[in-house]
């Protein structure tokens, strides 16, 4: 009884300077637990300990994994077009690719397309005679005007693969024409064969001029060359199969049909 009158009474302090005593705070009531299954803010999810599947405590929200972006994604934000094709070579590829033409070019553009153009000829004698070469001597052919002609012909070729190396439907485009080209050229004796034949000679000269030094730099020379012989080869399949439909539409017989008459007899005529 002591005691309770005691904490009622003022003190002395109180008394005399009129303080308050301190009121006592009123602790926090405590947040009711979310119910079993709910999803919580930093993203994981509580299990209840009285459920049956009490092995897994916590369920962390899996890490999002970014994909490289293609060159065909249908992303606007990513692509401009959705029907971009993908490049037959890498950016380093087209990059190893130009440094090495115009090292090469360094020598004389005469004297690179010279030097394939002969490797051509040594390999494959046969091709001489499409280019009205076939009696001149294997060492005289350098300087024939024939000869030095087709070689420029290699040298602009490839200049203009280089120039347009980052655009492969331009690419595409001009080599299936070039193949197309090549179907009357078989009336002098041309074979798609003889292509393969470049392949190799043009690939042995990239082999030259890195002196086997840069295996990144030829194996984009030989992705480049085979994508080209390709591209020629299925513009020449597509017009020699036009060619041989045309002229099987222009030999084949027209049908015969008789038509009978009033009196009796039959007159014929052609569809």
């Amino acid at each position: 009884m002591g005691a309770e009158n005691s904490k009622n009474q003022l003190t002395l302090a109180e008394k005399r300077y009129k303080v308050e005593r301190p009121k006592p705070r009123k602790k926090a009531a405590a947040l009711p637990a979310p119910p079993p299954g709910k999803e919580l803010l930093n993203g994981e999810r509580k299990i209840d300990r009285n459920s049956d599947d009490d092995q897994q405590i916590s369920i962390p929200p899996s890490p999002r994994i970014c994909s490289p972006v293609s060159e065909t994604s249908d992303d606007p934000s990513t692509n401009e077009s959705s029907s971009v094709k993908r490049h037959f070579l890498c950016k380093r590829e087209r990059l190893l690719l130009e440094h090495s033409w115009r090292k090469t070019r360094k020598t004389g553009a005469e004297h690179v397309g010279s030097k394939i153009f002969l490797m051509v000829l040594t390999a494959q004698p046969d091709i001489k005679a499409i280019f009205g070469m076939e009696k001149i001597p294997q060492g005289r052919l350098k300087y024939d005007p024939r000869f030095r002609q087709h070689a420029t012909v290699f040298t602009k070729t490839f200049d203009y693969v280089i120039k347009n190396i980052d655009y492969p439907d331009k690419l595409e485009t001009h080599f299936e024409s070039l193949g197309r080209r090549h179907v009357i050229m078989q009336g002098r004796g041309f074979d798609p064969l003889y292509w393969e034949t470049f392949a190799e000679c043009m690939t042995q000269a990239a082999v030259e001029w890195e002196a086997n030094r840069q295996r990144p730099t030829l194996g984009a020379w030989r992705t480049l060359v085979s994508t080209i012989i390709m591209y020629m080869r299925r513009g020449f399949d597509e017009e020699n199969s036009k060619r041989r439909l045309l002229n099987y539409g222009m030999k084949s017989p027209r049908k015969s049909q008789q038509y009978p008459t009033k009196d009796g007899s039959v007159y014929g005529g052609t569809l």
